[in-house]
């Protein structure tokens, strides 16, 4: 068999053109062309054919159900009343038609995408879908996402009988939705590295969770500016000895691709390459779990998008080794605070 055609067996997609039927109804960085663009990529570059593609046999019920344990029922219900009209839950954050139905295609997409790891078809999945979900909270919809898939995804590993889900949250803002949500657990441990002060304003050092929650959730506040080689350190040193620690039954990655170098919300300077070797550090970090799912946040190049997701999916697919970056900027004191707020994870 020609090698470029040889697919990679190990890694899952899931994606549906339904997905593109969330629409804004004026200019809006969040729109259907992300998934398009990236679709294309993958195609032009004969990459899309290698990879597996998971149909995604939603089971409606299963997936309300669901979604009654990681939102309030008004919540659900605000998102299921916007059918069939356009409008603003606020500022940031549109509806369309389609909204809610693909709203809840993408939770079901979240669903089987656990579905499929915990029973071994494939040690991998990468969900292309949206509207992104970290921002929603437990009563809230907010900063273009509506219902939280990386949450669903989360209790569905839950219900399938794992004791142990680390979310790990790459994007450059901070997942305040996912944190409220787990907050008080300790079974679902949150990371995450993000920009602050940012939006949504949330995401401190001293955010680590409440009650038998406290000290599992895990968040790394990042100024403006740092790139492949700070975001190396701060995984491999913060982030590796947590998920060692923690030792997850599985790992569900929270991918938004804003902190690329392009972004024009981000104002970071991680390239492809970056996200590739933080891919990778995430990978080796838990050998011994079931497996990963990497569910599409926020990424708003579209260049910046499609390179990263690319290279993300061929480093999980082990046809790409990153290459390490070296440091640039000094990070003592963020290395220095994560010692002081993590120091029953990170023990030398």
């Amino acid at each position: 068999m020609d090698e470029s055609l040889k697919e990679f067996k190990d890694v899952g997609i899931i994606y549906d053109d339904y997905f593109l039927e969330h629409k804004p109804f004026y200019s809006h960085p969040e729109n259907p062309d992300r998934l398009s663009s990236i679709v294309n990529s993958l195609e032009i570059d004969s990459l899309w054919r290698r990879f597996k593609k998971i149909i995604i046999d939603i089971d409606k019920d299963e997936t309300l159900d669901i979604l009654h344990s990681v939102h309030s029922e008004h919540h659900i219900e605000t998102i299921e009343g916007t059918a069939g009209s356009y409008g603003n839950l606020d500022s940031d954050t549109y509806y369309s038609p389609e909204s809610y139905s693909v709203a809840l295609y993408a939770a079901s997409a979240s669903i089987k995408a656990v579905y499929s790891v915990v029973n071994g078809h494939f040690r991998s999945v990468f969900v292309l879908a949206r509207p992104p979900g970290h921002h929603a909270t437990f009563s809230e919809a907010m900063g273009f996402c509506l219902y939280n898939n990386a949450a669903v995804a989360a209790e569905k590993a839950k219900r399938m009988g794992l004791d142990r889900v680390l979310i790990v949250d790459y994007d450059i803002h901070h997942g305040n939705g996912t944190q409220d949500i787990f907050y008080k657990r300790d079974d679902v441990l949150y990371f995450s590295t993000h920009r602050y002060p940012f939006y949504p304003g949330t995401g401190k050092f001293d955010e680590v969770g409440e009650g038998k929650g406290k000290g599992y959730t895990v968040n790394v506040p990042l100024p403006a500016g740092l790139g492949d080689g700070e975001y190396a350190k701060i995984y491999e040193e913060i982030y590796t000895p947590v998920a060692q620690r923690f030792s997850p039954d599985i790992v569900i990655v929270s991918a938004g691709f804003d902190a690329h170098y392009k972004d024009p919300l981000g104002d970071m300077r991680l390239t492809e390459e970056g996200f590739s070797y933080i891919t990778d550090v995430i990978l080796k970090s838990s050998p011994g779990c079931k497996g990963f799912v990497f569910i599409l946040e926020g990424g708003y190049s579209i260049e910046g998008l499609t390179a990263s997701v690319r290279e993300v999916l061929l480093t999980m697919s082990g046809a790409k080794v990153p290459q390490r970056a070296s440091q640039i900027t000094n990070i003592d004191r963020i290395m220095f605070d994560a010692q002081k707020y993590f120091a029953d994870w990170i023990k030398h």
